[in-house]
């Protein structure tokens, strides 16, 4: 078994150790059946009993949970133990010829717990399974990001932005408004809570525009890097920036019909 996405090393280590292990406690046990042939299947288990386990001896499963893919399951893997236990909300499907081998639960069951040899490598294995995947979500999991955040204040007047200057900032306004100003025209409002100057952190350019205090104003600027980050860790407040600037571009549309 692998994931959908790129791997740690250790990761596939595990799924390697899997296999193996599966190979060892599966020996001398017999399948409840003769192989079952897919050419292609959107649940490999359906109509089979819910004690029902397949050996994958050829081709490849793909697990999907709520319709999110999960892990590819190949050759020598063994598919649908939580199945069994009702314990999967997931689904296994098949794209390409596959053939499974079908063993039955309790059996298996009986038959590691018939050697203390056997019981070792299915706890074994039975631990390996839940590192892969306790694995596969701290590799999903992004580690917590926390930008480093100066709080700055403004008087009534004073420049925030100036026109022209490099964007190495990006801006959120506390308390406070201001002005968007261009060529010296107002061109837009600042209002408490918005983001600002991250335009011209997006498109690499010198500011556009200023944005002057109108009241004493606080701020809490992120340096442009970190903003960066922060985006790719919360990638929902693109959706905040972008319902702003389409805000402000129908502001300066209207300016200009009224113009």
């Amino acid at each position: 078994m692998h994931l959908p996405t790129k791997q740690s090393d250790s990761i596939t280590d595990i799924a390697i150790k899997s296999r193996s292990l599966t190979e060892l406690f599966l020996q001398n046990l017999l399948p409840s059946g003769a192989p079952i042939e897919f050419n292609a299947s959107n649940d490999v288990f359906a109509l089979q009993p819910n004690t029902r386990l397949f050996l994958i001896n050829e081709g490849q499963v793909f697990y999907r949970v709520r319709g999110k893919l999960v892990a590819i399951l190949e050759e020598g893997d063994l598919i649908g133990l939580t199945r069994s236990l009702s314990l999967n909300e997931g689904s296994f499907s098949c794209q390409e010829p596959t053939q499974l081998i079908p063993y039955e639960r309790d059996e298996l069951i009986a038959h590691v717990n018939s050697d203390v040899r056997l019981q070792k490598n299915w706890t074994h294995y039975l631990v390996c399974n839940i590192a892969f995947y306790q694995q596969a979500l701290t590799q999903e999991i992004r580690a917590e990001f926390q930008p480093q955040a100066g709080f700055l204040h403004y008087e009534a007047g004073e420049t925030i932005i100036r026109q022209g200057d490099e964007a190495d900032k990006v801006y959120t306004l506390l308390e406070g408004s201001a002005d968007a100003v261009c060529d010296g025209v107002k061109v837009g409002e600042v209002n408490t809570n918005e983001i600002f100057g991250a335009l011209a952190v997006f498109t690499r350019q010198t500011r556009i525009a200023s944005v002057i205090a109108v009241t004493d104003c606080t701020v809490l600027a992120v340096r442009k890097e970190e903003f960066v980050d922060l985006i790719d860790h919360q990638p929902q407040i693109c959706l905040g920036l972008i319902e702003e600037m389409a805000s402000k571009i129908n502001q300066l549309n209207n300016q200009l019909l009224n113009k």
